[in-house]
Protein backbone atom coordinates (compact mmCIF):
# COMPACT_ATOMS: atom_id res chain seq x y z
CA UNK A 1 0.00 0.00 0.00
CA UNK A 2 0.98 3.03 -1.13
CA UNK A 3 1.26 6.13 1.47
CA UNK A 4 1.84 9.58 1.36
CA UNK A 5 2.10 11.49 4.56
CA UNK A 6 2.98 15.70 4.56
CA UNK A 7 2.73 18.62 6.70
CA UNK A 8 2.25 21.95 6.83
CA UNK A 9 4.27 22.43 9.95
CA UNK A 10 7.86 21.15 9.90
CA UNK A 11 8.16 18.36 12.56
CA UNK A 12 11.28 18.60 14.71
CA UNK A 13 13.46 16.10 15.14
CA UNK A 14 13.08 13.71 17.43
CA UNK A 15 16.16 12.73 19.76
CA UNK A 16 16.34 9.39 21.26
CA UNK A 17 15.09 11.05 24.62
CA UNK A 18 11.84 11.64 23.25
CA UNK A 19 9.31 9.13 22.99
CA UNK A 20 8.31 8.14 19.07
CA UNK A 21 4.64 9.45 18.49
CA UNK A 22 1.89 7.31 18.00
CA UNK A 23 -0.62 7.15 14.84
CA UNK A 24 -2.96 8.67 17.38
CA UNK A 25 -1.21 10.92 19.09
CA UNK A 26 0.25 12.49 15.04
CA UNK A 27 -3.32 12.51 13.78
CA UNK A 28 -4.38 14.72 17.17
CA UNK A 29 -1.17 17.37 16.87
CA UNK A 30 -2.23 20.56 15.74
CA UNK A 31 -1.73 22.47 13.12
CA UNK A 32 -0.58 19.56 11.57
CA UNK A 33 -2.28 18.21 7.84
CA UNK A 34 -2.16 15.02 6.99
CA UNK A 35 -2.53 14.01 3.23
CA UNK A 36 -2.78 9.68 2.57
CA UNK A 37 -2.93 8.09 -0.59
CA UNK A 38 -2.98 4.68 -1.10
CA UNK A 39 -4.20 2.07 -3.76
CA UNK A 40 -7.53 0.93 -2.33
CA UNK A 41 -8.32 4.16 -0.50
CA UNK A 42 -7.98 7.56 -1.70
CA UNK A 43 -9.11 10.04 1.52
CA UNK A 44 -7.69 12.99 3.57
CA UNK A 45 -7.66 13.86 6.80
CA UNK A 46 -7.18 17.26 8.09
CA UNK A 47 -6.89 18.81 11.43
CA UNK A 48 -8.81 22.12 11.97
CA UNK A 49 -9.11 24.53 14.09
CA UNK A 50 -11.60 24.41 17.36
CA UNK A 51 -13.33 27.39 15.83
CA UNK A 52 -13.59 25.71 12.04
CA UNK A 53 -14.61 22.26 13.38
CA UNK A 54 -17.57 23.69 15.60
CA UNK A 55 -18.81 25.54 12.27
CA UNK A 56 -18.02 22.05 10.33
CA UNK A 57 -22.21 21.57 9.61
CA UNK A 58 -22.01 24.63 7.76
CA UNK A 59 -19.20 24.37 5.77
CA UNK A 60 -20.23 21.01 4.85
CA UNK A 61 -23.86 22.78 3.92
CA UNK A 62 -22.40 25.75 1.68
CA UNK A 63 -19.80 22.80 -0.44
CA UNK A 64 -22.00 19.58 -1.14
CA UNK A 65 -18.72 17.81 -2.60
CA UNK A 66 -17.38 18.15 1.02
CA UNK A 67 -18.20 15.01 3.02
CA UNK A 68 -17.92 14.57 7.07
CA UNK A 69 -15.92 12.20 8.11
CA UNK A 70 -16.89 10.24 11.63
CA UNK A 71 -14.00 10.98 12.71
CA UNK A 72 -14.42 14.63 14.89
CA UNK A 73 -12.60 17.35 13.88
CA UNK A 74 -11.50 16.23 10.40
CA UNK A 75 -12.92 16.15 6.92
CA UNK A 76 -12.98 13.80 4.03
CA UNK A 77 -12.35 15.11 0.65
CA UNK A 78 -14.23 13.49 -2.58
CA UNK A 79 -12.04 10.78 -4.75
CA UNK A 80 -12.00 13.54 -7.50
CA UNK A 81 -10.16 16.22 -5.03
CA UNK A 82 -6.23 16.85 -5.64
CA UNK A 83 -4.56 14.60 -3.45
CA UNK A 84 -0.96 16.47 -3.96
CA UNK A 85 -2.28 19.52 -1.33
CA UNK A 86 -4.05 19.14 2.43
CA UNK A 87 -7.49 20.72 1.81
CA UNK A 88 -7.68 24.16 3.37
CA UNK A 89 -10.62 26.55 4.45
CA UNK A 90 -10.61 29.80 3.05
CA UNK A 91 -8.69 32.44 5.52
CA UNK A 92 -12.41 34.57 5.24
CA UNK A 93 -14.23 31.46 6.74
CA UNK A 94 -11.99 30.88 9.83
CA UNK A 95 -11.84 34.33 10.51
CA UNK A 96 -15.58 34.85 10.27
CA UNK A 97 -15.37 31.07 12.19
CA UNK A 98 -12.98 32.60 14.95
CA UNK A 99 -15.15 35.49 15.47
CA UNK A 100 -18.59 33.95 15.61
CA UNK A 101 -17.03 31.59 17.89
CA UNK A 102 -15.30 34.67 20.20
CA UNK A 103 -18.83 35.94 20.48
CA UNK A 104 -20.36 32.51 21.66
CA UNK A 105 -17.81 32.87 23.98
CA UNK A 106 -18.99 36.28 25.30
CA UNK A 107 -22.82 35.69 25.17
CA UNK A 108 -22.21 32.55 27.33
CA UNK A 109 -19.94 34.43 29.76
CA UNK A 110 -22.10 37.56 29.75
CA UNK A 111 -24.98 35.21 31.26
CA UNK A 112 -23.04 33.52 33.45
CA UNK A 113 -22.36 37.38 35.04
CA UNK A 114 -25.62 37.87 34.90
CA UNK A 115 -27.04 34.42 36.67
CA UNK A 116 -24.55 35.18 39.91
CA UNK A 117 -25.92 38.82 40.33
CA UNK A 118 -28.96 37.74 39.94
CA UNK A 119 -28.25 35.08 42.29
CA UNK A 120 -26.52 37.31 44.81
CA UNK A 121 -28.33 37.92 48.07
CA UNK A 122 -29.35 41.51 49.32
CA UNK A 123 -28.14 40.63 52.85
CA UNK A 124 -26.87 37.83 54.60
CA UNK A 125 -30.28 35.92 56.42
CA UNK A 126 -32.19 37.68 53.42
CA UNK A 127 -34.24 35.98 51.26
CA UNK A 128 -34.20 37.64 47.84
CA UNK A 129 -37.53 37.95 46.64
CA UNK A 130 -38.39 36.84 43.04
CA UNK A 131 -39.89 39.15 40.66
CA UNK A 132 -43.87 39.19 40.80
CA UNK A 133 -45.58 39.07 37.78
CA UNK A 134 -49.40 38.84 36.97
CA UNK A 135 -50.75 35.66 36.58
CA UNK A 136 -53.86 33.27 37.61
CA UNK A 137 -53.58 32.19 41.24
CA UNK A 138 -52.26 28.87 42.15
CA UNK A 139 -52.56 26.20 44.29
CA UNK A 140 -50.65 26.27 47.31
CA UNK A 141 -48.52 23.94 48.87
CA UNK A 142 -50.54 22.94 51.06
CA UNK A 143 -54.10 22.99 49.53
CA UNK A 144 -55.90 23.54 45.79
CA UNK A 145 -57.22 27.06 44.87
CA UNK A 146 -60.98 25.24 45.37
CA UNK A 147 -60.10 24.29 48.87
CA UNK A 148 -58.87 27.28 49.74
CA UNK A 149 -62.15 29.47 48.24
CA UNK A 150 -64.34 26.74 50.53
CA UNK A 151 -62.22 27.59 53.56
CA UNK A 152 -62.81 30.97 52.91
CA UNK A 153 -66.17 30.97 52.42
CA UNK A 154 -66.56 29.02 55.81
CA UNK A 155 -64.45 31.28 58.13
CA UNK A 156 -66.50 34.36 56.39
CA UNK A 157 -69.99 32.74 56.05
CA UNK A 158 -70.01 29.71 57.68
CA UNK A 159 -71.52 28.19 61.12
CA UNK A 160 -69.23 28.24 64.24
CA UNK A 161 -68.86 24.46 63.69
CA UNK A 162 -67.50 25.18 60.16
CA UNK A 163 -65.57 28.04 61.21
CA UNK A 164 -64.00 25.53 64.17
CA UNK A 165 -63.27 22.72 60.85
CA UNK A 166 -61.55 25.25 59.00
CA UNK A 167 -59.24 27.10 61.19
CA UNK A 168 -58.63 23.37 62.38
CA UNK A 169 -57.80 22.70 58.71
CA UNK A 170 -55.56 25.42 58.59
CA UNK A 171 -53.01 24.65 61.72
CA UNK A 172 -50.48 23.12 60.74
CA UNK A 173 -50.15 25.02 57.47
CA UNK A 174 -50.10 28.35 57.95
CA UNK A 175 -46.37 28.46 56.38
CA UNK A 176 -46.99 27.06 53.26
CA UNK A 177 -50.20 29.16 53.18
CA UNK A 178 -48.59 32.39 53.93
CA UNK A 179 -46.08 32.16 50.74
CA UNK A 180 -49.13 32.39 48.07
CA UNK A 181 -51.74 34.91 47.38
CA UNK A 182 -54.84 33.35 48.05
CA UNK A 183 -53.37 31.52 51.30
CA UNK A 184 -52.08 34.80 53.19
CA UNK A 185 -55.22 35.89 52.67
CA UNK A 186 -57.25 33.01 54.40
CA UNK A 187 -54.53 32.70 57.18
CA UNK A 188 -55.26 36.63 57.79
CA UNK A 189 -58.59 35.91 57.69
CA UNK A 190 -58.34 33.30 60.21
CA UNK A 191 -56.10 35.54 62.57
CA UNK A 192 -59.21 37.72 62.58
CA UNK A 193 -61.76 34.92 63.02
CA UNK A 194 -59.93 32.97 65.80
CA UNK A 195 -60.01 33.06 69.50
CA UNK A 196 -56.89 34.33 71.19
CA UNK A 197 -55.46 30.98 72.15
CA UNK A 198 -55.78 29.64 68.58
CA UNK A 199 -54.65 32.88 66.86
CA UNK A 200 -51.96 32.88 68.69
CA UNK A 201 -50.77 29.21 67.91
CA UNK A 202 -51.52 30.10 64.34
CA UNK A 203 -48.98 33.12 64.80
CA UNK A 204 -46.49 30.83 66.18
CA UNK A 205 -46.22 28.75 63.22
CA UNK A 206 -44.33 31.12 61.74
CA UNK A 207 -41.82 31.30 64.78
CA UNK A 208 -38.45 30.36 62.64
CA UNK A 209 -39.46 31.57 59.04
CA UNK A 210 -39.61 35.54 60.23
CA UNK A 211 -36.94 36.75 57.68
CA UNK A 212 -38.34 34.54 55.07
CA UNK A 213 -41.78 35.81 54.84
CA UNK A 214 -40.66 39.46 55.72
CA UNK A 215 -39.30 39.22 52.21
CA UNK A 216 -42.35 37.38 50.95
CA UNK A 217 -44.93 39.93 48.64
CA UNK A 218 -47.48 37.78 50.07
CA UNK A 219 -46.25 36.60 53.75
CA UNK A 220 -45.22 40.15 54.95
CA UNK A 221 -49.51 41.09 55.09
CA UNK A 222 -49.82 37.63 57.35
CA UNK A 223 -46.86 39.80 59.80
CA UNK A 224 -49.08 42.70 59.90
CA UNK A 225 -51.72 41.27 60.54
CA UNK A 226 -50.07 38.91 63.69
CA UNK A 227 -48.70 42.17 64.72
CA UNK A 228 -52.16 44.44 64.74
CA UNK A 229 -54.71 41.97 65.68
CA UNK A 230 -52.45 39.96 68.29
CA UNK A 231 -51.26 40.80 71.71
CA UNK A 232 -47.57 42.75 71.74
CA UNK A 233 -46.25 39.67 73.84
CA UNK A 234 -46.72 37.51 71.28
CA UNK A 235 -45.50 39.20 68.77
CA UNK A 236 -42.12 39.47 70.34
CA UNK A 237 -40.62 36.84 68.28
CA UNK A 238 -40.94 38.82 65.29
CA UNK A 239 -38.38 41.44 66.67
CA UNK A 240 -36.14 39.19 67.77
CA UNK A 241 -35.99 37.13 64.46
CA UNK A 242 -35.27 40.67 62.96
CA UNK A 243 -32.25 41.23 65.57
CA UNK A 244 -29.15 41.51 63.27
CA UNK A 245 -30.71 42.23 60.21
CA UNK A 246 -32.22 45.12 61.09
CA UNK A 247 -31.01 48.30 59.20
CA UNK A 248 -31.19 45.98 55.76
CA UNK A 249 -34.72 44.88 56.58
CA UNK A 250 -35.69 48.96 57.53
CA UNK A 251 -33.94 49.54 54.08
CA UNK A 252 -36.32 47.04 51.82
CA UNK A 253 -39.71 47.11 50.90
CA UNK A 254 -41.65 44.58 52.55
CA UNK A 255 -39.62 44.83 55.76
CA UNK A 256 -40.05 48.33 56.21
CA UNK A 257 -43.92 47.69 56.82
CA UNK A 258 -43.05 45.29 59.37
CA UNK A 259 -41.22 47.54 61.36
CA UNK A 260 -43.66 50.69 60.97
CA UNK A 261 -46.18 48.07 62.19
CA UNK A 262 -43.86 47.09 65.37
CA UNK A 263 -43.30 50.49 66.17
CA UNK A 264 -47.14 51.26 66.04
CA UNK A 265 -47.95 48.36 67.82
CA UNK A 266 -45.23 47.77 70.55
CA UNK A 267 -42.77 50.98 70.71
CA UNK A 268 -41.97 50.28 73.87
CA UNK A 269 -41.26 46.70 74.15
CA UNK A 270 -37.25 46.09 74.99
CA UNK A 271 -37.33 43.88 71.81
CA UNK A 272 -38.52 46.77 69.77
CA UNK A 273 -36.54 49.08 71.38
CA UNK A 274 -33.30 47.02 70.71
CA UNK A 275 -34.18 46.70 66.96
CA UNK A 276 -34.70 50.36 66.61
CA UNK A 277 -30.86 51.06 68.39
CA UNK A 278 -29.41 48.77 66.00
CA UNK A 279 -31.52 50.27 63.02
CA UNK A 280 -30.28 53.84 63.98
CA UNK A 281 -27.00 52.75 64.38
CA UNK A 282 -26.45 52.06 60.81
CA UNK A 283 -26.21 54.85 58.82
CA UNK A 284 -28.82 57.25 59.92
CA UNK A 285 -29.07 60.10 57.32
CA UNK A 286 -28.73 57.77 54.40
CA UNK A 287 -31.79 55.81 56.55
CA UNK A 288 -33.52 59.02 56.43
CA UNK A 289 -33.32 59.64 52.28
CA UNK A 290 -34.14 55.81 51.68
CA UNK A 291 -37.20 55.43 49.48
CA UNK A 292 -37.81 52.76 51.97
CA UNK A 293 -35.98 53.61 55.04
CA UNK A 294 -37.46 56.71 55.40
CA UNK A 295 -40.78 55.29 56.66
CA UNK A 296 -39.42 54.03 59.23
CA UNK A 297 -38.01 56.56 60.63
CA UNK A 298 -41.28 58.53 60.28
CA UNK A 299 -43.08 56.20 62.50
CA UNK A 300 -39.79 56.35 64.62
CA UNK A 301 -40.66 59.75 65.52
CA UNK A 302 -44.79 59.18 65.68
CA UNK A 303 -44.57 56.43 67.88
CA UNK A 304 -40.84 56.00 69.29
CA UNK A 305 -38.93 56.90 72.34
CA UNK A 306 -37.59 60.31 73.10
CA UNK A 307 -34.23 59.38 73.55
CA UNK A 308 -34.49 58.46 69.69
CA UNK A 309 -36.99 61.46 68.63
CA UNK A 310 -33.85 63.49 69.56
CA UNK A 311 -30.83 60.97 68.03
CA UNK A 312 -32.87 61.91 64.60
CA UNK A 313 -33.48 65.48 65.05
CA UNK A 314 -29.38 65.56 65.67
CA UNK A 315 -29.09 63.81 62.54
CA UNK A 316 -31.47 66.12 60.41
CA UNK A 317 -29.49 69.39 61.92
CA UNK A 318 -26.11 67.86 60.66
CA UNK A 319 -27.33 68.49 56.95
CA UNK A 320 -30.50 70.06 57.21
CA UNK A 321 -31.64 72.46 53.84
CA UNK A 322 -30.48 69.18 51.72
CA UNK A 323 -32.68 66.94 53.63
CA UNK A 324 -35.59 69.35 53.53
CA UNK A 325 -35.14 69.49 49.79
CA UNK A 326 -34.54 66.04 49.60
CA UNK A 327 -37.55 63.19 47.84
CA UNK A 328 -37.91 60.95 50.52
CA UNK A 329 -36.23 62.96 53.60
CA UNK A 330 -38.51 65.97 53.31
CA UNK A 331 -40.97 63.55 55.14
CA UNK A 332 -38.72 63.23 57.88
CA UNK A 333 -37.85 66.76 58.50
CA UNK A 334 -42.01 67.38 58.46
CA UNK A 335 -42.30 64.37 61.03
CA UNK A 336 -39.38 65.80 63.18
CA UNK A 337 -41.37 69.41 63.34
CA UNK A 338 -44.56 67.79 64.58
CA UNK A 339 -43.25 65.03 67.29
CA UNK A 340 -39.76 65.77 68.02
CA UNK A 341 -39.31 67.68 71.84
CA UNK A 342 -39.86 71.83 71.94
CA UNK A 343 -36.11 72.43 71.67
CA UNK A 344 -35.40 70.24 68.95
CA UNK A 345 -38.15 71.85 66.68
CA UNK A 346 -37.21 75.45 67.67
CA UNK A 347 -33.41 74.03 66.84
CA UNK A 348 -34.81 73.04 63.36
CA UNK A 349 -36.71 76.00 63.31
CA UNK A 350 -33.96 78.15 63.24
CA UNK A 351 -32.19 76.93 60.66
CA UNK A 352 -35.32 76.98 58.83
CA UNK A 353 -37.32 80.23 58.92
CA UNK A 354 -34.77 82.29 57.38
CA UNK A 355 -37.08 84.20 54.78
CA UNK A 356 -33.90 83.23 51.96
CA UNK A 357 -34.26 79.77 53.34
CA UNK A 358 -37.99 79.24 53.14
CA UNK A 359 -38.06 81.28 49.59
CA UNK A 360 -35.97 78.40 48.22
CA UNK A 361 -37.58 75.47 49.91
CA UNK A 362 -40.78 77.10 48.26
CA UNK A 363 -39.76 76.59 44.97
CA UNK A 364 -38.31 73.89 45.17
CA UNK A 365 -40.61 70.17 44.25
CA UNK A 366 -40.27 68.61 47.53
CA UNK A 367 -38.87 71.26 49.89
CA UNK A 368 -42.41 73.43 49.42
CA UNK A 369 -44.42 70.65 51.91
CA UNK A 370 -41.71 71.64 54.18
CA UNK A 371 -42.19 75.07 53.68
CA UNK A 372 -45.31 74.80 54.32
CA UNK A 373 -45.52 73.03 57.63
CA UNK A 374 -42.56 76.31 58.53
CA UNK A 375 -45.44 79.06 57.77
CA UNK A 376 -47.86 77.10 59.88
CA UNK A 377 -45.61 77.44 62.58
CA UNK A 378 -44.76 81.21 62.21
CA UNK A 379 -46.72 84.07 63.85
CA UNK A 380 -49.19 85.41 61.41
CA UNK A 381 -47.85 88.51 61.30
CA UNK A 382 -44.20 86.98 60.38
CA UNK A 383 -45.91 84.96 57.22
CA UNK A 384 -47.67 87.67 56.18
CA UNK A 385 -44.32 89.99 55.78
CA UNK A 386 -42.50 87.30 54.05
CA UNK A 387 -45.15 86.97 51.72
CA UNK A 388 -44.91 90.22 50.57
CA UNK A 389 -41.55 90.60 50.35
CA UNK A 390 -40.84 87.16 48.54
CA UNK A 391 -42.79 86.72 45.73
CA UNK A 392 -42.44 82.59 46.21
CA UNK A 393 -43.62 82.64 49.37
CA UNK A 394 -47.10 84.64 48.48
CA UNK A 395 -47.26 82.12 45.70
CA UNK A 396 -46.82 78.40 48.02
CA UNK A 397 -49.84 80.71 50.58
CA UNK A 398 -51.92 81.03 47.37
CA UNK A 399 -51.22 77.32 46.54
CA UNK A 400 -51.87 75.90 50.33
CA UNK A 401 -55.13 74.16 49.49
CA UNK A 402 -52.99 71.83 46.66
CA UNK A 403 -50.43 71.19 49.10
CA UNK A 404 -52.22 70.36 51.95
CA UNK A 405 -51.03 66.63 51.69
CA UNK A 406 -49.23 64.35 48.81
CA UNK A 407 -48.15 61.02 48.04
CA UNK A 408 -45.91 58.72 50.14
Amino acid sequence: MACEVMSVQEIPVMTHMQPALTSHDMMAAQPLVYAMQAGMVNAVIVPMQAAVAMQAGMMAMANPQVMANPTPGYLQLPHQQNMTQPYMEPESFIHNSIEGYHAGEEDVSSGRRRRRKQAQPKAVGMIVPQQVTAQAPKASAAFSVERIKELHEDLETGTTEQCSAALEAISGSVWALSKDELGCRLVQLALEKAGPSIAKALALELQGHVREVVASPHGNYVLQKVVTHLAPSICSFIAEELLGNGARFARHRFGCRILCRLLEHRAMQEDTDLLVEEILQDAPLDLCRHSFGHHVVQSILEHGQDKHKEFIAHVLLSDLLVSARHRSASYVVESALCHCSIEDQNALLEKLTIPAIVADLAQSSYGCFVARTLLQRMDAGAVEAMAQALPAVATLLEAGEALSSRGA
